[in-house]
């Protein structure tokens, strides 16, 4: 009887534990792929910049039709904020536009065997972040910075990174071809964007001089249909948790 007893009181002891673990890991170990919200509002975010050149083609975009987007940026490119005027113009458009910055990683590599320098890589961007930021007269704090992973690589294990640069979410979306650029053309880009249409998508696009082809149209047509664009810039009608928040 007593045996039973402490049987009993061994497997709600684990079933206790288990429960508080999974309360304490739960914002970890985790990728996002959308706002979950039944309002017809969808994010576009570009990779791989800043680039003085295309990412000032894709404001002018933006800005004509009053979208805020997300670019996530490499630190290798982040870097030449320093001492290359042109990318700081480019930058600081972005933050006094409500734009928003991510993180990228710092040289855009594969880190699947590499965790300890994946760690610093993104903490050095987060740092470089913040600092753009700070030029503006702006502050954030690293786990508001979004994090997408180089080639969105996604592997057991980067909860343990996550914790490291204190920010429980990487986030993913829907990747078509416009990085193919002129092979893939106009059309197909917009086919593939438009045929994965969904409330809360986010769509992954680059810091590329071609989407100057291919986006006017992309936001014209999801603008007509009623679409709102949200990004992560905090205290802005544009921040996504006015419209839900992020999930799988």
């Amino acid at each position: 009887m007593k045996l039973l007893t402490l049987t009993k009181i061994s497997i709600i002891s684990l079933m206790i534990v288990g429960f508080i673990f999974s309360i304490s890991t739960y914002n970890y170990d985790r990728e996002v792929n959308r706002i979950i919200s039944s309002n017809k509002v969808v994010m576009i975010t570009f990779d791989d910049g800043p680039s003085a050149c295309a990412d000032e083609k894709i404001l002018d975009v933006l800005d004509k039709y009053d979208v805020k987007a997300t670019f996530f940026m490499t630190g290798i490119n982040l870097s030449k904020y320093v001492n290359n005027t042109s990318i700081k113009k480019v930058v600081d458009r972005m933050i006094q536009g409500g734009h928003s910055i991510g993180n990228h990683s710092y040289y855009h590599n594969e880190y699947i065997n590499n965790q300890v320098q994946l760690v610093k890589e993104l903490n050095d961007v987060n740092d470089m972040i913040k600092h753009v930021y700070n030029e503006n007269g702006k502050k954030i704090e690293s786990k508001d910075i979004p994090i997408r992973m180089p080639y969105l690589q996604y592997y057991r294990g980067l909860g343990y990174v996550q914790k490291k640069v204190a920010n429980p979410y990487w986030v993913r979306g829907y990747l078509g071809t416009d990085y193919l650029e002129e092979k893939t053309g106009k059309e197909e880009i917009l086919n593939q964007y438009f045929s994965h249409l969904r409330n809360g998508q986010i769509f992954v696009a680059h810091t590329r001089d071609y989407a100057k082809v291919w986006l006017p149209e992309f936001l014209e047509t999801l603008l007509k249909h009623g679409y709102a664009f949200a990004n992560f810039t905090k205290d802005t009608p544009s921040y996504y948790l006015n419209y839900g928040k992020l999930g799988s």
